[in-house]
């Protein structure tokens, strides 16, 4: 289940009782777990409560989740305030963002998956980091191990490793 591998991450491989803390009073645990079930709730053809959900999301821990996103297990926020996500956007791996970050689409434009399919949101490869401020736009690819370095715009493909 999805939860557990984003708990997990969130609790950083800590002991039992530091990892209850992290149950408990981890808001940004608590921002993942509730995109988590607005998601479902979407995949369950309950959109009206996955709206309510994601609002209340939005309320409590000032990030804007879409559960339209594909967020892989592994999604871990850092300092998760003021994140935005997209409806579209996917990672394929865990993914690791931090304050400020915006993640979206382009409007008009769009390209070709390779598998037949098309898209307009980024698309992200396994165990990629997003540091702090930076945006992501448009119908990108950022590969395994990417990482975004703080307050970039990125608009353009990042190969595998890059660090930019």
């Amino acid at each position: 289940m999805n939860i557990n591998v984003d708990f997990a991450e969130a609790a950083g491989g800590k002991g039992f009782p530091r990892s209850l803390g992290t149950f408990l009073l981890n808001p940004c645990f608590h921002a993942v777990a509730l995109f988590r079930l607005s998601a479902l709730l979407y995949r369950c053809h309950l959109e009206p409560l996955a709206k309510i959900v994601w609002c209340l999301n939005r309320m409590l821990y000032h990030v804007d989740l879409d559960y339209k996103a594909k967020l892989a297990p592994g999604f871990r926020l850092v300092h998760g305030l003021g994140v935005v996500i997209g409806a579209g956007v996917v990672s394929e791996g865990p993914l690791t963002v931090y304050q400020g970050v915006t993640i979206g689409g382009s409007h008009g434009r769009h390209r070709e998956d390779g598998r037949g399919g098309v898209f307009w949101k980024p698309h992200f490869g396994s165990n990629v980091i997003v540091y702090t401020n930076s945006c992501i736009f448009g119908p990108i690819y950022v590969g395994d191990g990417a990482i975004v370095k703080a307050a970039r715009i990125v608009t353009k493909d990042v190969g595998p490793g890059d660090k930019i």
